[in-house]
């Protein structure tokens, strides 16, 4: 009998970014590999926007009314909860999560947890106090509680330990559909402007402020007047107020673009019309948008709060502070690159996510972490055990 897995999150909305493209993703990825997969999330049902995996192999129930509301989210989950399954729920902080956690328990199912980035340090600086208390009255508990975690990447894993010591976690990445061979890139060789990119939402996290006070820096010389930065994004705690005013205060004018959400399906556009990617976050667990970019045969400029040390050693990218002078730095170090060189840094960076972040090895690895939860045997060597007293 195929396993049973009823993945949980508060929303699928599209504007929430990574981790909503990359639970679609997995989902849809282990329904591939034989798993019996049902989606549970608190969107309203009929809510536009949403980012659901293919309902021909995913069983999606939007249950919510408005926002995840606890007893309603319960009752749902109810239902599919009932028998032999698993149950990874994604995010912390919600009603939804405190439902999810309160289902496992009642019906005696392991409960695997993925954070998505929501205990990394700066993270928890975002309304500290209200955390403070959630972490007081339920999330600590509910975490402790779990059968597993799952951490995207070394830097996360090690947040989560800092906190929650006694709970077997996994570093599982997420995965990534990359074309089976590099974007035909032929028209940035002989492009005469080029951009660079960023596409991710437009919050405070992601260090917008330092990266045009970077631009500012250069933008201004002549080697580099055939070049526009582009920010493209959603909009979150009034963020494009603030850097459109600082725009305006450096006299950016035309040299730089700010956009509005750049919907799924024109994202290969962007990423194709873009020379150089670059994600200057203060904190990120994974950055799905780096190798999304990486898998279009973009080079990408990452920051340190970001999990890609990578890139300079497989010469596919720069990872540098997020300082303004770095990232200026490092931007014009790529400018100065011919468009041969971009092109060829790009197609090491496609190789590179072809080989280590397809989703056939994700789905693998997830399916082993949840059959050795289930069933015990030789630890996977991806898995940290834990302190257990």
């Amino acid at each position: 009998m195929a396993l049973r897995v009823i993945q949980t999150v508060a929303s699928m909305a599209e504007r929430h970014g990574g981790p909503t493209r990359s639970i679609g993703g997995l989902c849809t990825a282990l329904a591939r590999q034989g798993a019996a997969v049902t989606l549970l999330t608190g969107d309203a049902p009929g809510a536009a926007g949403l980012l659901l995996p293919d309902p021909a192999l995913v069983t999606s129930r939007c249950v919510g009314g408005r926002g995840p509301r606890l007893p309603g989210f319960a009752a749902a989950l109810a239902p599919f909860a009932a028998g032999d399954a698993i149950l990874h729920d994604n995010g912390l902080w919600s009603p939804a999560n405190i439902a999810a956690s309160a289902a496992a328990r009642r019906q005696r199912l392991p409960l695997v947890v993925s954070p998505h980035g929501m205990l990394e340090p700066w993270a928890l600086r975002r309304s500290a106090a209200r955390k403070r208390l959630a972490w007081a009255l339920y999330q600590r508990r509910n975490l402790a509680g779990a059968a597993g975690l799952v951490a995207t990447a070394a830097p996360e894993a090690a947040s989560i330990r800092a906190r929650i010591a006694n709970v077997p976690m996994a570093t599982i990445a997420n995965g990534i559909e990359a074309p089976a061979q590099p974007p035909d890139r032929h028209d940035r060789l002989t492009a005469t402007r080029h951009q660079i990119l960023f596409l991710s939402r437009l919050h405070p996290v992601k260090n917008l402020s330092g990266l045009i006070n970077a631009w500012a820096q250069i933008a201004g010389q002549p080697e580099f007047a055939a070049w526009t930065l582009r920010i493209a994004g959603p909009d979150e705690v009034g963020q494009r107020a603030v850097i459109t005013a600082l725009s305006a205060r450096l006299r950016l004018g035309d040299r730089l673009i700010i956009d509005g959400a750049v919907p799924e399906a024109g994202k290969a556009a962007a990423l194709a019309a873009a020379d150089l990617f670059i994600l200057p976050s203060f904190s990120e667990n994974f950055g799905i948008v780096v190798a999304e970019a990486l898998a279009h045969g973009v080079p990408v400029i990452a920051a340190h709060g970001t999990p890609w040390a990578a890139l300079p050693a497989l010469d596919c990218g720069w990872h540098v502070a997020p300082d303004a002078d770095s990232l200026a730095a490092a931007m014009a170090s790529a400018m100065r690159l011919s468009p041969a060189e971009r092109a060829a840094m790009g197609g090491r960076g496609h190789a590179h996510i072809r080989a280590s972040f397809g989703w056939d090895a994700i789905a693998a690895r997830m399916l082993a972490f949840y059959d050795w939860l289930r069933c015990g045997g030789t630890v996977p060597d991806f898995v940290d055990p834990g302190q257990r007293a």
